[in-house]
């Protein structure tokens, strides 16, 4: 993988617990004005539909429904992004293998180097 591009990949789990019709996003929130970049990062489901006519949202290439806001690409580069699920109490929850702090680390420029995966 290049420098600049990067993969998002679901696994089993996630794609388990998808919805016919429905869409993962990840999303890039701006918390400040001052610095164009400053933002943190959400993930969740929607309706693909809505996804595809929201401006701002990008299909990310591949079999899977996975769309990411413009915002996110350049803190994304480099990286292989594994976003998973699981259900407790009834209640779908996704995450991601991303920091906690992703959004945080990204602005700061304190991003651990992406992984580098084999295989």
């Amino acid at each position: 993988m290049d420098r600049y591009s990067f993969s998002v990949r679901l696994t089993p789990g996630a794609r388990g617990l998808l919805r016919p019709g429905e869409a993962l996003v990840l999303d890039w929130h701006r918390m400040a004005i001052c610095c164009a970049g400053a933002g943190e990062m959400s993930l969740y489901a929607t309706g693909e539909e809505g996804a595809r006519r929201r401006k701002g949202l990008v299909r990310i290439k591949g079999d899977d429904p996975v769309y990411a806001a413009r915002a996110i690409f350049p803190h994304l580069a480099g990286r292989e992004v594994t976003l998973d699920a699981r259900k407790t109490f009834g209640l779908r929850r996704f995450t991601s293998d991303l920091p906690r702090d992703f959004g945080l680390r990204a602005v700061m420029g304190y991003l651990p180097a992406p992984e580098k995966r084999t295989g």
